[in-house]
C-alpha cells in the first residue's frame, strides 16, 4: 500500500486494511491493535483519493467514540472531516428518519428512554392483569419486548423459545405488548427499539425508501462490529451495494449477547457477504507479551477458532500474578493495601483499575475502598440522566416540547403539591384536545386554582429560551429548585448535576436534539465525574470496561462460579461468551495484570458441581503466572510475607 496518501502512521497490516479496494472488508482487530486508528485511516484514505466526505457513513456504538474519530480525522483533513456522517446506529437512524419524517411517519414523535418504557409498560400491564395475579413485572416485560425486537424475532416466537410460561400467560404478554404499542402511537412516542426497528422495516419493505437511502453513501465504516445485533445487521445489509462495508471488530470481544448482540455478525461475515475479504490485526500496542501470553492461551483453549495470536510491540514485562485468599474480605484488604502502597511510592490512583464480573461481586472491595478513604469511581452503575432530580428537569423540557407527551407531563405535574396522578391525567386529557402548545397551556391554566398558576410558568420558561439549550436548562433548573430542594436530600451535591447538564448543552443549538442525543447515548454519573479529571481509582464491571485500559488491572473474584458465571454453566454458547468476558478483562492491562480469587466464595460455587470443571483457569500452565496463596494476612514488618503480604505458593493449591 505504498501509494496510500495519508498522514496517519500505520503498520503494514493496518496499511493493507485502510487502503484495500473493491471488496467489502471485515478487519478482525484484536485487543489493543489499533482498530480506531485503522478506521480513521480508512476514512482519510477514501477522502484523499477523491470520495466526497458526505458520502461516507461512520457508525459507532457511543457518541464519545464518534466524536473521538471525527476529532482525529480533523487533525489530518481539516473541515472535510466534519462532513462525514458519524454517530451511533440510533443517532444515524433517528436523524435520517427526522429528515424524512413523513415517509417514516414520525412527525412530532418524542423519543422515550428505558424508564419511560417501564412506566408505559406498567400502564399497559394494568389494563390486562388483575391485582395479585402472578405475571411478569414491567421491567421484565420491557426486556422481553426489547430483546425480541433487537433480535428481529416475533415476540411469541421469542417467548416459546426462551421462556417457560404457559400458553395463556404468553398470549396475555402479547396482549400487553399490543396495548403498549397502541399507547406509544397515541402519545406519539418512539422508544429505543422503534428507532432501529422502524428504520430497518422501511428500508427493506418500502422500495422507494430503500432505493433512496442506498444512494446516499458510497462507503459505510462500522466500529465494534462484534456488538451489532440482528436488527443492526439488517440495516447494514440493506444499505450495502453499491456502498461498500468496512467493518472493524473482534469476535473474541463479543460479550453483549444479553443485549441482543450477534456473535455471528463477525464470525460468519464472509458467509453472509460473499464479495468480501477478512483481514487481521494482531500487533498489540497496549500490553506486554506476558499479559498477551495468558490472554492468547485462554482463547486457544476454546473449541471455536478465533484464529488470532496477539503479539506485543512493547516487548516483555511483568508476569501476571494469580493470588488466592481465604475469603473475599482478605482479598479486598490486600487489594486496598496494595493500592495504598503503590500510591505512597508515587503511582497515581487513576493508574489502577479493578475489574469485576458483576457489581454484586465487588461489594467487599468497594466497602474496603470506602473504609480506607481511597478515592474511586464505580462504572457500571446508575446513568447520569437516570438520576431522579435530573429526570425531573428533563421532563419539564419534554413537557414544553410537546403537549402529547403524557409521561413527561405526569412527572412534571405530580412534582407539585396537591396534584396526584388522577388530577394530572385529567389535565393532560384536556390538553390533548387542543391544537398546539399555546392552547394547551391556556387550557391547563383555566383548570388550575389561583395558587397553582405557577405550574404553567415552567414550560413557558423553557419555551422562552428554546433556541439556547444551555440557557433553557439553567432557567428550568432555577425554576424547579424550590420544589426539588425540598424533595431530595443532599441537595447541594445534586444541584451540581444541573451545572454539568448546562455545560453539556452549551455545544447544542437545538434543545430537542440535545435531549435526544443524551437519551440515546446517556452519560454515566461516573463518566461525569471523569470530566473533572480527578485522580481516582476505577472500579468497573467488565461489560463496562471494553474500550478502556489501565497500567495496573486487578481482575477480582477470578474463581469457579464466576468465570464462567454459574448461570452459564452447561450452555455451550453462554460458556463461550464467558470466556470472551474474561479475555476482555485480561486485555485491559497495560503493564500489570493481577488475578485474585477467594476460596470461601468459590467453595460456594463448588456445590453446583460442574462449576469447578468448567472453570477457565483450572488448567492454566504455571509458566503463565506467578501464583501466591495465603490463609492469614499480617501487614507488619516482622512477618514472613513478601512485599505484597502474600505467602508464596504451596503444593495444596486446590484450584490447580
Amino acid at each position: 500500500m505504498k501509494n496510500m496518501n495519508i498522514n496517519i502512521r500505520l503498520n503494514e497490516n493496518q496499511q493493507i486494511a485502510a487502503g484495500y479496494e473493491e471488496k467489502h472488508i471485515l478487519v478482525l482487530a484484536g485487543a489493543g491493535t489499533g482498530k480506531t486508528l485503522t478506521i480513521i485511516a480508512r476514512a482519510e484514505h477514501l477522502i484523499r483519493k477523491g470520495v466526497d466526505p458526505k458520502r461516507i457513513l461512520l457508525l459507532t456504538f457511543t457518541r464519545r467514540a464518534a466524536k473521538e474519530m471525527t476529532d482525529r480525522l480533523y487533525l489530518s483533513l481539516g473541515s472535510a472531516a466534519n462532513e462525514v456522517m458519524a454517530g451511533t446506529f440510533h443517532h444515524f437512524c433517528l436523524l435520517t428518519m427526522r429528515r424524512m419524517a413523513n415517509k417514516f411517519e414520525i412527525k412530532e414523535f418524542t423519543v422515550i428512554d428505558r424508564d419511560d418504557q417501564n412506566s408505559l409498560m406498567k400502564l399497559s400491564r394494568a389494563s390486562h392483569v388483575e391485582k395479585g395475579e402472578i405475571f411478569p413485572k414491567s421491567p421484565e416485560l420491557v426486556n422481553i419486548y426489547s430483546y425480541s425486537r433487537n433480535t428481529n424475532m416475533n415476540a411469541l416466537e421469542y417467548l416459546n423459545k426462551y421462556k417457560e410460561d404457559d400458553e395463556k400467560t404468553s398470549r396475555k404478554i402479547i396482549d400487553v405488548f399490543i396495548e403498549y404499542d397502541k399507547r406509544k402511537q397515541l402519545n406519539r412516542y418512539l422508544d429505543f427499539d422503534d428507532i432501529l426497528h422502524r428504520f430497518a422495516k422501511k428500508l427493506h419493505e418500502d422500495s422507494s425508501i430503500g432505493d433512496q437511502l442506498r444512494l446516499f453513501y458510497d462507503h459505510i465504516l462500522v466500529d465494534e462490529m462484534q456488538d451489532t445485533n440482528p436488527l443492526q445487521w439488517l440495516i447494514l445489509d440493506g444499505l450495502r451495494d453499491p456502498a461498500k462495508l468496512f467493518c472493524v471488530g473482534d469476535d473474541a470481544q463479543s460479550i453483549y449477547a444479553f443485549r441482543g448482540a450477534d456473535f455471528r455478525n463477525v464470525h460468519s461475515f464472509k458467509e453472509r457477504v460473499p464479495d468480501s475479504v477478512v483481514l487481521k490485526l494482531e500487533d498489540n500496542y497496549r500490553s506486554t507479551q506476558e499479559i498477551l501470553d495468558i490472554s492468547n492461551w485462554l482463547l486457544k483453549r476454546s473449541a471455536l477458532n478465533y484464529n488470532k495470536n496477539l503479539k506485543a510491540q512493547r516487548g516483555k514485562g511483568i508476569k501476571p500474578a494469580l493470588m488466592d485468599f481465604e475469603s473475599d474480605l482478605d482479598e479486598a484488604r490486600w487489594i486496598v493495601k496494595d493500592l495504598i502502597k503503590r500510591h505512597e511510592t508515587g503511582s497515581s490512583w487513576k493508574d489502577h483499575m479493578i475489574l469485576t464480573r458483576t457489581a454484586w461481586a465487588s461489594r467487599s472491595v468497594e466497602a474496603m475502598l470506602i473504609e480506607k478513604n481511597i478515592p474511586y469511581i464505580f462504572i457500571g452503575g446508575l446513568s447520569f440522566l437516570q438520576a431522579a432530580h435530573v429526570k425531573d428537569l428533563l421532563c419539564l423540557v419534554r413537557a414544553a416540547a410537546s403537549h402529547y407527551d403524557e409521561l413527561a407531563w405526569i412527572r412534571y405535574l405530580t412534582l407539585w403539591p396537591r396534584i396526584g396522578h388522577v388530577t394530572a391525567s385529567r389535565l393532560i386529557s384536556s390538553m390533548k384536545e387542543t391544537g398546539n402548545m399555546r392552547e394547551a397551556l391556556e387550557q391547563i391554566s383555566n383548570k388550575l386554582k389561583k395558587d397553582q398558576q405557577k405550574i404553567v410558568e415552567g414550560p413557558k420558561t423553557i419555551i422562552k429560551y428554546w433556541d439556547t439549550p444551555a440557557n433553557a436548562l439553567s432557567a428550568g433548573a432555577s425554576f424547579l429548585e424550590p420544589i426539588l430542594s425540598e424533595r431530595y436530600d443532599k441537595w447541594n451535591l445534586r444541584r451540581k448535576d444541573f451545572d454539568l447538564l448546562v455545560r453539556l448543552a452549551e455545544r447544542y443549538r437545538n434543545l430537542v436534539r440535545f435531549i435526544e442525543t443524551y437519551t440515546l447515548d446517556p452519560i454515566t454519573s461516573t463518566a461525569a465525574t471523569r470530566l473533572e479529571n480527578q485522580d481516582v481509582a476505577t472500579l468497573i464491571t467488565v461489560h463496562s470496561a471494553k474500550g478502556t485500559e489501565s497500567p495496573v488491572c486487578y481482575v477480582i473474584r477470578a474463581e469457579p462460579g464466576m468465570y464462567p458465571h454459574i448461570r452459564s454453566v452447561g450452555n455451550e454458547d453462554d460458556e463461550e461468551e464467558e470466556r470472551r468476558i474474561l479475555y476482555v478483562a485480561m486485555t485491559r492491562a497495560k503493564n500489570e495484570l493481577i488475578l485474585t480469587r477467594s476460596e470461601s466464595q468459590s467453595s460456594y460455587s463448588f456445590s453446583y458441581g460442574d462449576a469447578s470443571e468448567a472453570y477457565f483457569l483450572s488448567t492454566m500452565p504455571d509458566k503463565l503466572a506467578e501464583k501466591y496463596y495465603q490463609y492469614e494476612l499480617h501487614f507488619d514488618e516482622d512477618s514472613d510475607y513478601n512485599s505484597y503480604g502474600i505467602i508464596r505458593p504451596r503444593n495444596n493449591d486446590k484450584y490447580m
